[in-house]
């Protein structure tokens, strides 16, 4: 009823607008951009409707592979090896036949092609699981992912489909993990970073499409915490490197959060930004422990040695692209428009270089912490937002706990602390909600 009452308004003021422009009250132009924002609105049920069949057309297949996976396992062991051999294969022919008829039959219908598409993706997982178990072929973990993986990554492609592209990264990534421990890896530990590049065409080409689907969401999440946590590989000897690697690999996905594809979207649709931001509190937050300094400074440095490193490698081509960012930017909108975060990477490269030097790094590091935090408080305060209003305060709150633990102050000193604190929660959201009203 709600709908029906939405589209008769909407259907009304479209009406009226040819009226307001033949009496000059608005222009042509301004019609155009009015009637455009009520037609999306109009189609915005139908774009629900879309999303929940893909989200449920997912599930659906996912619980179907899993099915089957249970139905071939009841009676799996009093199976002769021709019997099992043709289930094995049959798993992987009904799925192949499901996605030529989505090609043919139902190319424009995104769900027919992300459900089959996913549902063939773990059926060659299933396949090469059967047949290393019925003709006993052992092999280890790293070369069982990366076969499945190159079997499945042209489905991204041919199908079009996000979901087995989020699928193939999750793989990757624990494919370079299994690397670390296996023996017989198929591909060094380093050439597994170019496996990452597979599907970023098909990743640009949604980009470029401004699709808006909650696939297309979910990528912007997926490949920065896929790219943080497989950071963690380069680490061998000399691991005390890692936080400006991090540091910088932040500052990079903080400049693409704060593109011009990103401007529009709200934070839940802003990966980089958010793992932006939180990744750089957080290295803050761990850097300003004093032992955190003390393996700094105890670090061996001949360059000859450090050269050579996988985390100096790392370094510098993260520093190489985010200073090619940084200069782009610059050239942009000049020096005096950017903003502190966006240089924040350049700043603690500067503090974690003293830092080899002198224990003045340290006392630099808690100050950009309390300094992040009143930053993110004023702007808050400045734009209305309680969330980012709160953010800054739990920074705040976050290291002053830290600071309690390795700070000899009193308890009563500590307590009188916390509660100023507190207090200054409750006055902030106080005050923001009465601005606000």
């Amino acid at each position: 009823m709600i709908a029906n009452y939405l589209n008769h308004y909407a259907m009304s003021i479209l009406y009226d607008l040819h009226e307001l422009v033949g009496a000059n009250v608005i222009t042509s132009e301004t019609a155009t951009q009015i009637s455009d924002y009520y037609k999306r609105k109009q189609g915005s049920p139908q774009g629900e409707k879309s999303r929940q069949l893909l989200l449920f057309g997912i599930l659906g297949a996912l619980l179907v592979g899993i099915g089957l996976l249970f139905i071939v396992a009841n009676q799996w062991e009093e199976l002769p090896r021709s019997v099992k051999t043709a289930c094995a294969f049959l798993l992987l022919i009904v799925p192949q036949l499901l996605c030529v008829y989505a090609l043919y039959k139902k190319p424009d219908k995104i769900v027919w092609l992300e459900s089959t598409a996913l549902i063939l993706f773990f059926a060659v997982c299933a396949n090469i699981s059967l047949v290393s178990q019925i003709y006993h072929i052992n092999g280890d973990a790293s070369s069982f992912i990366f076969t499945w993986m190159l079997l499945t990554v042209p489905l991204v492609y041919i199908m079009n489909s996000s979901t087995v592209s989020i699928g193939y990264f999750i793989g990757i990534l624990s494919y370079s993990f299994a690397v670390r421990f296996d023996g017989n890896a198929l591909l060094s530990d380093h050439l597994t970073w170019l496996l990452f590049l597979v599907p970023i065409p098909h990743y640009f080409r949604l980009i470029r499409s401004a699709s808006d689907s909650p696939l297309t969401k979910l990528l912007h999440w997926v490949i920065p915490g896929v790219l943080t946590l497989n950071l963690g590989t380069v680490v061998t000897n000399f691991g005390e490197l890692m936080p400006p690697v991090y540091f910088t690999l932040f500052g990079i996905f903080y400049f693409l959060g704060k593109g011009n594809y990103f401007r529009n979207r709200t934070p839940e649709q802003n990966g980089y930004l958010i793992i932006g931001t939180l990744g750089s509190i957080i290295t803050l937050i761990v850097m300003s422990f004093k032992s955190s300094w003390e393996k700094v400074s105890s670090l061996p440095h001949p360059f000859e040695t450090l050269s050579t490193a996988p985390e100096f490698i790392a370094f510098i081509l993260l520093f190489a692209l985010a200073s090619g960012i940084l200069y782009h930017e610059i050239r942009s909108r000049g020096l005096a428009d950017l903003r502190i975060m966006e240089v924040a990477w350049v700043l603690f490269l500067l503090i974690f270089a003293m830092g080899f030097i002198t224990t003045a790094s340290v006392f630099l590091i808690n100050l950009a912490v309390f300094l992040t935090g009143v930053m993110m408080i004023r702007e808050g305060a400045g734009k209305n937002n309680l969330s980012t209003l709160n953010s800054g305060m739990i920074v705040i709150t976050i290291l002053l706990i830290c600071r309690s633990f390795d700070i000899d102050l009193t308890y009563v000193v500590k307590g009188f602390l916390f509660v100023g604190v507190g207090i200054g929660f409750f006055i902030a959201n106080w005050w923001m909600l009465k601005k606000t009203k």
